[in-house]
């Protein structure tokens, strides 16, 4: 025993002093094999890894090591007689595969019988191969596990050969075990917010049969609340009594105050500098206020919300805000005061429905407005990428109702748009964006605070911010009452850990009314995303390419996180 060890260990050491890389053409030694051998086998191979000069022993000594491994393979791809000759040809070794028949699936017992027709198993005349059916038997079992039966287990799993057809027969009998349910629900990690809240956005509840897609459904919903980063839900199946299990959920909560800080520039608007500030601590997460402020050239202002979840699911709020704003642009000049209570449905990660009853006084070049009426807005979101969305589209709608109180007035205002995202390449991400909107004279001369603008970051780069449109006796644009913009950017290499270039394109047309002309306007300008530890940052030139006397030559621009 001591002597085989011996010698085994020598040769070891033969192989090891001897080796070298496996060459691509290797793969051609095998001869008359029924399916491409993989790179994965060949590189497990010790006589593929043997110096030319190795001596003829060493080379006949693993080259029978060697067959044996590729007879396995092929058994484990299904030709169940295969076997592998191994031959010394002009000092290399070669392999004479003679695999046989493709073994295939005649029958298949499952005991109990599948409730799941969609469970992707073994089929009549599938190929008999080992990673599929192992594959196979791990699904049927833990099928049955997801359905709540937790101590699922095989008491019989068979595969009969049938050599003269070359089938086999397959039987997989599981012992289900008691159909389990939740009997009650601890909470752990609950340290800044109230317990209940998490037991809430969890949906749990006991009685209820313990499914393993319940349980990851709950994680998710907790880990998409803002309070909390992440949750662990556990059955305690050492606890359980009969068919009822406690069920653990173990929490990591975030911070439940927050301040933030963010900075831009652009030549439209200046720098701009906002900050906000989030507390939840309030009754022990069921209450929370947020500050906010921002100050740029053209857009300055100050807010607060309170808001508090709305139950069973907590998938909704409701609240109340006030904001105030200063606007000074190349077509608007106003101070605002506006708010109002909203309630808000996220009916998705991403998703979500808010309904505001918006108040607004406005002052604008001595005239005093105010309004009432409801807003919507809506919000829908499915993209998918890593360093930037990759895949997949965005759409933002809002309709505003404003009615003017004490004088008649009454203006909708309707706005949309949206985003594609595209990759074509691997090294090209094709992103095109389209917006549009419209204002109704239903009722009063529409003031410029409801009228329709375009220019700057957000429509057409490389214009002034709402500078486009018809131009009033000063040269400032006075607002139409529809638009439509549109824009493309091509991000190359989009998955570069720093550094994306970007070319873009923006056209935009703002008019009166339906049967009235005005000009088309373009630009186009190139830029780069850098990918930063704090998020993406955008910057971006871009050029007017029609250019009116009063527009700058060009606009350049800073973005920060949202920069497509």
């Amino acid at each position: 025993m001591h002597v085989v060890c011996l010698l085994r260990m020598t040769l070891l050491t033969v192989v090891c002093l001897f080796s070298f890389v496996a060459l691509a053409d290797d793969a051609a030694r095998i001869v008359d094999s029924p399916v491409a051998v993989p790179e994965v086998l060949l590189k497990k191979m010790d006589t593929l890894r043997l110096r030319p000069d190795a001596g003829s022993g060493v080379v006949r000594y693993m080259a029978g090591h060697d067959a044996e491994l590729l007879r396995n393979w092929l058994r484990s791809e299904g030709y169940l007689d295969a076997e592998v000759v191994p031959q010394y040809i002009e000092g290399q070794a070669r392999w004479q595969v003679k695999a046989g028949a493709l073994w295939r699936v005649r029958h298949i017992e499952i005991l109990p019988p599948l409730t799941s027709p969609s469970l992707k198993l073994l089929h009549a005349n599938d190929a008999f191969r080992s990673e599929s059916y192992d594959s196979a038997k791990a699904r049927l079992l833990w099928s049955w596990r997801d359905a709540g039966y937790l101590q699922a287990r095989y008491i019989r799993a068979v595969v009969k050969p049938d050599h003269q057809s070359q089938q086999v027969d397959v039987t997989w009998q599981v012992e289900l075990g008691p159909l389990f349910n939740i009997s009650e629900i601890h909470i752990e990690g609950a340290r800044q917010y109230d317990s209940e809240l998490a037991m809430k956005l969890s949906r749990l509840q006991s009685g209820q049969v313990l499914t393993q897609k319940r349980l990851q459904d709950a994680m998710l919903r907790i880990a998409a609340d803002s309070r909390y980063q992440h949750a662990i839900i556990v059955p305690e199946l050492e606890k359980a009594e009969g068919d009822q299990v406690p069920v653990r959920i173990t929490l990591t909560e975030s911070a439940w105050r927050k301040l933030t800080a963010d900075a831009g520039f652009s030549t439209d608007s200046g720098i701009g500098l906002g900050m906000g500030w989030v507390d939840r601590s309030l009754l022990g997460g069921l209450l929370e206020y947020s500050l906010r402020g921002a100050a740029s050239r053209t857009n300055s202002g100050i807010g607060a919300t309170l808001l508090r979840p709305v139950w069973p699911d907590a998938d909704q709020q409701v609240g109340i805000s006030a904001d105030y704003n200063r606007v000074d642009s190349d077509g608007r000049r106003y101070d605002a005061v506006s708010g109002g209570p909203f309630w808000q449905w996220y009916f998705g990660r991403d998703d979500y429905l808010r309904l505001t009853l918006h108040a607004e006084q406005v002052r604008e070049a001595g005239l005093r407005l105010l309004t009432l009426g409801p807003r919507a807005d809506i919000h829908l979101q499915r993209t998918r990428g890593i360093k930037l969305p990759t895949s997949g589209w965005k759409l933002d709608v809002g309709l505003d109702l404003p009615m003017r109180m004490g004088s008649p007035g009454l203006w909708p205002v309707f706005d949309a748009r949206g985003r594609l995202y595209q990759q074509p390449l691997d090294w090209l991400l094709i992103s095109p964006r389209l917006g549009y909107g419209r204002t109704l004279n239903l009722q009063g001369t529409v003031p410029k605070t409801y009228r329709q603008f375009a220019g700057g970051a957000t429509s057409v780069r490389g214009y002034a911010l709402d500078s486009l449109g018809p131009v009033g006796i000063d040269g400032l644009a006075t607002g139409g009452l529809m638009k439509t913009y549109g824009g493309l950017d091509l991000v190359f290499m989009p998955d570069d850990d720093l550094f994306s270039p970007v070319l873009f394109g923006d056209v935009a047309k703002v008019w009166q009314a339906i049967g009235t002309t005005a000009p088309v306007v373009w630009s186009a300008g190139i830029g780069a995303i850098v990918h930063t530890p704090a998020g993406p940052l955008r910057l971006d030139l871009a050029f007017p390419l029609k250019r009116k006397p009063q527009d700058a030559h060009f606009q350049f621009y800073i973005t920060l996180g949202d920069v497509l």
